[in-house]
């Protein structure tokens, strides 16, 4: 929504059943403030509560510190984190999902087209092809938007209310961040 903090994730593979989750904040308009980045640090929506080694103080180890009186009066889950209650249902797969009973779909077919892309791309890679992806960086600057409007408005006038453009694609894009020089 217009204003509003924008968050990511990266699944970054360690070994074939662990990763690094590198999780991040920014905002298109404005440098993130102190207060949010100590929220952040408190453990804030998709961002989890870390220790001094980066590891969520709530995870599989303990049982995501699960209150079952929580629980049982505020929260289906018990526990506090969307990030951590994510982790919980991800890590209650195993450490590799068996894909040969999955079924997916009509909906899943953007997944599917996904996996093919990868899979393809890496056997590329494999025979010294650069992805052919690398030549269009210029598409990984978009990002999507959300709007909340009367019904009465039609897409068009939502659109250029909301994105300044009927089609949004003459939206700013989002600031690239500077690099430093060492």
């Amino acid at each position: 929504m217009p204003g509003e903090n924008i968050f990511g994730q990266s699944f970054v593979p360690v070994t074939d059943t662990n990763c690094w989750i590198y999780t991040y904040a920014w905002n298109p308009h404005r440098p993130i403030t102190q207060a949010e980045r100590d929220a952040y640090d408190r453990g804030n929506g998709v961002i989890a509560e870390v220790d001094e080694n980066y590891v969520p103080l709530r995870n599989k180890s303990n049982d995501y510190l699960i209150d079952r009186k929580l629980q049982k009066t505020k929260s289906y889950t018990g526990i506090k984190g969307v990030s951590e209650q994510d982790a919980a249902v991800q890590d209650s797969q195993g450490p590799i999902a068996d894909r040969t009973r999955e079924h997916l779909g009509p909906t899943d077919l953007g997944i599917m087209h996904f996996r093919k892309l990868v899979m393809d791309a890496a056997r590329a890679l494999q025979q010294g092809e650069a992805p052919p992806h690398v030549a269009h960086q210029d598409r990984y600057t978009v990002r999507s938007g959300a709007c909340v409007t009367s019904k009465a408005k039609d897409l068009t006038a939502v659109m250029t209310e909301r994105f300044g453009d009927p089609r949004a694609s003459s939206v700013v894009p989002a600031r690239t961040p500077r690099r430093s020089r060492r």
